[in-house]
């Protein structure tokens, strides 16, 4: 009996494992079988890689799964504004989801095996709850096979400009290189600045041009400045300047004597001029006169004046 007790409880044993785990594996495969679910369909330009059972999420968190994918969708039933979506993905997920009439769908990779799953985001609770079979129009996150040409598309006007920049820098560097070439301007006015720095150099130098014209310069003022300290020892620029008055107190009389001494004898030198004058005349029209000048009579009102005696001047001391 106590064999037969032990077999009917691990019988039993046996039979509830199974059903936990046959539960289990229906809870997580349909849930629909234990919770009830709404369905929506959600409509994509392109549904490539995306498979029936795949995840969908509401802000990150899983709610459902993806239930089945038809494409291509007939035009007349694509949404309005978006001819070009020709695949719809029906998802189901658990009946007490938040998912807002106005919401943000997105079909992008997620995990490390890069899955595709559907996330709902950014919900307007002003909208109000989506109903059951609602559509919404999806975007799809560009992977990386789609990302690829998007950049080369962005980066082409960059690299356009990157190879024109490239371009500019060698110019500026083949213009460098002749600018600092041996026979370049640029050397030479450098070669003609080191030219006439040197010139300065030595002009300016100790022995230079410039140091000994300084150094002349001040051997002059020395000397002047000796000349004048001897004229002032003793007092000799006094008189010096004393003797240089009397000097030309001197000078101004002696002058004011040779004008009046010129003053008296320039009439006289007039008179004697006349004289000559009228005596030539005479001797062109009676020549012999010359042999008896007794015959020569002169009026009284022409005869010439007694020249005074000359007055000696005195020398002044």
């Amino acid at each position: 009996m106590q064999i037969i007790r032990n077999e009917v409880r691990t019988g039993i044993l046996v039979l509830l494992t199974i059903g936990l785990a046959v539960g289990v594996v229906l809870y997580l495969s349909a849930p629909g079988l234990f919770r009830p679910l709404h369905f929506f369909r959600v409509y994509f330009d392109n549904a490539a890689g995306v498979k029936p059972g795949a995840t969908v999420m509401l802000a990150g968190r899983k709610i459902g799964t993806v239930r089945s994918i038809q494409s291509p969708v007939p035009l007349n039933e694509r949404p309005p504004g978006h001819p070009t979506y020709e695949a719809v993905v029906t998802v189901e997920v658990t009946a007490d989801s938040q998912i807002y009439k106005e919401t943000d769908v997105t079909m992008r990779t997620f995990g490390l095996l890069a899955d595709l799953v559907i996330d709902f985001t950014n919900g307007d609770p002003l909208s109000g709850l989506a109903q059951p079979n609602d559509s919404f129009v999806g975007t799809r996150a560009p992977d990386l096979a789609e990302i690829g040409p998007q950049i080369i598309q962005r980066l082409e006007p960059v690299l356009t400009q990157t190879q024109s920049t490239l371009a500019e820098l060698q110019r500026t560097a083949t213009n460098l290189t002749g600018l600092t070439s041996d026979e370049s301007p640029l050397v030479g006015t450098i070669k003609n600045f080191d030219a006439v720095g040197n010139n300065l150099k030595g002009l300016t130098g100790t022995g230079g041009t410039i140091d000994a014209s300084l150094n002349k310069l001040q051997d002059a003022l020395n000397n002047v400045q000796n000349a004048t300290a001897q004229l002032d020892k003793d007092n000799n620029l006094q008189k010096t300047l004393a003797n240089f008055n009397a000097s030309s107190e001197r000078l101004r009389s002696v002058l004011g004597e040779l004008q009046g001494t010129m003053n008296t004898a320039l009439p006289r030198v007039n008179s004697i001029l006349t004289d000559f004058g009228e005596l030539s005349g005479r001797l062109k029209t009676q020549p012999w006169r010359l042999v008896w000048p007794s015959t020569i009579k002169y009026d009284q009102a022409t005869q010439p004046a007694p020249v005074p005696p000359r007055r000696r001047v005195r020398e002044r001391e």
